[in-house]
């Protein structure tokens, strides 16, 4: 279950930046605007990583799964290759 987020006004990055870091260790912290507008989302960096990491997992398996329906409804087709070609293909993404 997600947790809701802490939720300060903008004004107290101005006098209170570090209680806003301390909550941001904790979790998201929802900065608003008057009007209760939310202004900005501030994240500790592991939060950032985790959720960067998390997306770039997301879409790869996204990737993986169209491949898979393309194959499956025949809109994309297998391609065999040889040893040989798969050990030039590898050899082309070593550094050099």
């Amino acid at each position: 279950m997600n947790r809701v987020p802490a939720i300060a006004p903008l004004s107290d990055m101005r006098v209170r930046q570090l209680d806003i870091v301390q909550k941001a260790r904790q979790g998201p912290v929802v900065l608003i605007e008057r009007g209760s507008k939310p202004a900005l989302v501030v994240v500790s960096p592991e939060q950032w990583n985790a959720l960067s990491e998390r997306i770039e997992f997301l879409e790869d398996a996204v990737a993986v799964y169209r491949k898979k329906w393309e194959l499956a409804t025949g809109r994309d087709e297998m391609i065999e290759l040889t040893s040989v070609e798969i050990e030039d293909w590898l050899e082309d993404d070593l550094p050099a």
